[in-house]
């Protein structure tokens, strides 16, 4: 019989039982089917919120996207302004800022090609930072990021074309007994939850005894979704024995010279500022993070987006600048050891793509960044 009585809950858990008592009041039925109802009425709820969860903790290990289609607000006059080179540039065809592992990767294949076609290209080496600031002045044609880009990069009449990924690996001193890592692990190395290294399950206590982690990191990107962000939210939950460095090579000299460090870089840029010297690296999840099957799956947490930019808006030089990102892609998608998993590999293993965008990982994730 259908009665009027109120059902209140105090907590979420009750939350689907109440809704299911008030849908009770106008569906006449016996008490038998009433309690089975409510029985596989409640399994479900409460297998949702276990899927719900369960994504929640995945996507908490991938890397995270701003909306591509967000465009940052400008003023007319900056809309309107022209590309203007800067002072002693002014003769150049094209104006490109790489970064730090773009550079590296593509400087050589870009002046051949600028050489191939006979036009005067200039390449900068810089950060996401440098980019930012250049692309704001307009001041150049292309703009390399080793992240994904954050609301205030997408200017608008600016385009981003992903040259690829690359994952990050956790590097040890050689003396170091540790061979992998889980993702648990490495986050709770950098959130200080482990102190010592006989702390870390996976680690050789017998030989590393009471050493103090030292946990090593360089903090680029702040306010950029991806890299170290793969696996820690933010630089505040991070470890407050932290030793936070400002360049690659500062990084990879105190992770080879002192057996309590660890640090993380792509394996790229570990074997061009090692020289003579010799570092770990450790697998994560099993993994080891030039394996190129388990990053493409998802399975790897921590990784780098790359990407250039081209602009929309009309100039002589952006269709120049778009053929040079074309080739520049075709380049990475056809060499192997260029140190980046290619879009095409990203593509052909179900990675999202907004045209020539990265926007999200094989399993969907992607979490609209508040910067």
């Amino acid at each position: 019989m259908c009665t009027n009585k109120q059902i209140f809950t105090q907590n979420i858990s009750n939350l689907a039982y109440a809704t299911l008592l008030q849908w009770k009041r106008c569906i006449p039925t016996s008490l038998i089917i009433w309690k089975l109802t409510l029985f596989f009425a409640m399994g479900f709820f409460l297998n949702a919120m276990a899927i719900a969860k369960e994504n929640h903790d995945k996507s908490h290990l991938q890397i995270d996207f701003t909306d591509h289609t967000h465009v940052h607000s400008m003023k007319q006059e900056w809309i309107d302004k022209k590309i203007k080179y800067e002072e002693g540039m002014e003769s150049s065809d094209l104006v490109i800022s790489l970064g730090q592992q773009t550079y590296h990767a593509l400087h050589d294949m870009i002046e051949k090609l600028a050489k191939r076609r006979n036009l005067n290209v200039i390449v900068h080496s810089g950060s996401c930072g440098k980019t930012s600031k250049k692309l704001r002045r307009k001041s150049i044609d292309i703009g390399a990021y080793c992240c994904p880009p954050m609301k205030g990069d997408r200017l608008p009449g600016l385009e981003f074309h992903t040259v690829g990924i690359a994952p990050l690996a956790f590097l040890v001193n050689p003396s170091n007994a540790l061979d992998n890592l889980s993702s648990d692990d490495a986050l709770a190395i950098y959130n200080g939850t482990y102190i010592k290294w006989s702390e870390v399950p996976s680690g050789n206590k017998k030989t590393l005894l009471d050493e103090l982690i030292k946990p090593v990191i360089r903090l680029h990107c702040k306010k950029r979704p991806g890299h170290w962000k793969s696996f820690i939210e933010s630089e505040d939950k991070m470890s407050t024995r932290l030793y936070e460095v400002g360049i690659t090579p500062d990084l990879i000299n105190i992770v080879a010279s002192d057996e309590k460090a660890i640090g993380i870089e792509t394996v790229m840029m570990k074997d061009i500022f090692k020289k003579n010297r010799t570092l770990k690296v450790l697998k994560v999840n099993g993994h080891k993070p030039d394996d190129v099957n388990p990053l493409l799956k998802g399975e790897y947490p921590a990784y780098r987006t790359f990407n250039l930019t081209t602009w929309t808006s009309k100039g002589k030089n952006r269709k120049l600048a778009k053929d040079f990102v074309k080739e520049i892609i075709e380049y990475v998608n056809s060499t192997p050891k260029t140190g980046f998993v290619s879009p095409k590999q990203l593509k052909d293993a179900g990675w999202k793509f907004h045209k020539n965008e990265l926007i999200a990982n094989p399993q969907g994730f992607f979490e609209t960044h508040k910067h």
